[in-house]
Parts: C-alpha cells; structure tokens; sequence
C-alpha cells in the first residue's frame, strides 16, 4: 500500500526519528502505525546496545517540584557528551524523568523501577522506552543514574546553571521569607552536609577522628583529662562541619543554619537529597 507524507510526517512528529526512518518503517508495517512504532523501537533499541560500552560521564541533573510545593524529585541522566547534554532533546528529556519520579510514591526507588514507569509526558510509553525514543534522535548512549522523591510542609530545589549539581530539599513549613529556602539549597550545595543532625553522621566516621584526635594527644603527652577535652572538642568541630543543622550557614556569617530556619519559621530539615555528575 501507498504510505502518504501526512503518515510519515505523523510518525515523524510522534517519535522524532528521522522523516526516512519512519517512511521505511511505515513501509514495513505496510501502513500500520502502531507497528511501525515498534519496528523503530526495536530498530533504535538494538543501537543503543551496541553502543552501551560507551561511558556515561556526562548529563543533567533534574527536579521537578509539585504545584502545591509538597513534593519533589530529583533526577540524575547520563549521555556521553556535554553538547548533547546542553540540547533541548536531552533536557526535555530529564524534565521527563523528574516529571514522572515526583508522580509515584517512592522516596528511593530503584533505577528499573523507574524506567517501568509510565511517562507523565506520553502515557504509551515507559520511561525505558523515552530513552529509546530520544537515542533515536540523539544517537549517544543514555542511561538513568537514579532519583530520589522528598514530600513535605515545603519541598525547594536548586540545579547549578550548568545542570551538573542540585539539591532537593524537604522542610516541615514553607519558610517566610520564601528566600530562606533558595538561599538553603544554595547552602547544600555549597556545604555538602553529610547528614542533617548530628545523630545522623556516620558513628564510624565520629570513631576515627576520636581515635586520630586521642592518639595526637597522647603522642603530645597530653594529661588524660586534658586530652579527652581536645578529642571531645575535635568531634565537636567534625560534626559542626557535617551536620547541616549546626553548620554555619555560607549567607549569613556566624550564624548556623538551624538558626537561620528558626528565624523563617521551620523547625525542621525532613530530608535533602544531593546530586552531581562527574
């Protein structure tokens, strides 16, 4: 049967394949739409394997936040190269994922998980199948890194202008002014916390800067009870630094940052997520 331009053009519009690609398989499908779809999926799919060697060390980081501001995702999309990173195909296409992360329920799904899922932005595909559509166009090796899902009284977010660092993260109230919460991410990301409390550092971590800290006192010859001041004093300071409540927030001098939120209203830090490529 005759495949008309309007088909192919159709297909084009849909898939975003080239106008050649979708002819010869509107050809094949001998007009069949919905089979042609799946000629080029199979087509691209067995593209992208052959290129799946090919290391990931680019990409974007993504949040989308909900409208009522309780709900957020950040996502982390791998490609091979920077330009392609920085096309409006590749970021659409991580505006996509995040999109459909902040949609489920989990707050740390895994990375199949997610490639199930339907995509918000077309509810006949999956997100494994977003990413073959896109190679089509794109020709790089994608692969999704991984996501995670914060809920809240506020959920903000922050993506460095180069789209390679962001950070979510969720308060228990919407801080006043709204600033507070910008100037927040800005912290994070700056900071890099490791935890939000103090109980939240990892013991192990705490244990070796006692044990480092104990032994150069002792090695100093330090009395017992002056040398656990200064290891004590020293755990102080390691978790003043890595824990983001008692650090010293990088707006506001000498002041920390569980005092800043107080101040705005928000007693609590929920979660934060952190992300970065390369």
């Amino acid at each position: 049967m005759s495949i008309t331009a309007a088909q192919v053009k159709s297909l084009r519009d849909e898939t975003g394949l080239p106008m050649m690609e979708c002819k010869s398989a509107l050809a094949e499908a001998k007009g069949d739409t919905e089979q042609a779809k799946d000629i080029l999926q199979k087509k691209y799919k067995g593209k992208m394997e052959s290129r799946s060697g090919n290391e990931t060390g680019e990409g974007r980081i993504s949040i989308h936040l909900s409208e009522d501001g309780q709900t957020g995702a950040i996502v982390d999309l791998r490609c091979e190269t920077a330009p392609v990173a920085k096309t409006d195909r590749f970021i659409a296409l991580s505006n996509t994922f995040a999109k459909t992360a902040a949609s489920q329920n989990e707050s740390s799904p895994t990375v199949d998980s997610v490639l199930a899922l339907r995509s918000v932005d077309h509810a006949s595909r999956t997100l494994s199948d977003e990413i073959t559509e896109a190679f089509g166009v794109i020709r790089e090796n994608i692969k999704f890194a991984g996501c995670r899902r914060l809920t809240g009284g506020y959920v903000c977010g922050y993506v460095h202008h180069d789209g390679k660092s962001g950070v979510l993260v969720a308060l228990d109230a919407k801080p006043n002014p709204e600033s507070v919460a910008t100037d927040l991410c800005h912290h994070v990301t700056f900071s890099q916390p490791v935890a939000i409390e103090r109980d939240g550092v990892p013991a192990a971590a705490i244990e070796r800067v006692r044990r480092t800290a104990r032994e150069i006192a002792e090695s100093e010859g330090k009395p017992p009870q002056i040398a656990e001041k200064i290891v004590e004093g020293k755990v102080n300071a390691y978790c003043a630094e890595n824990a983001l409540m008692e650090q010293e927030h990088v707006k506001v001098s000498k002041t920390k940052v569980r005092d800043v939120l107080s101040q705005a209203g928000v007693k609590k830090v929920i979660d934060f997520a952190v992300f970065k490529i390369g």
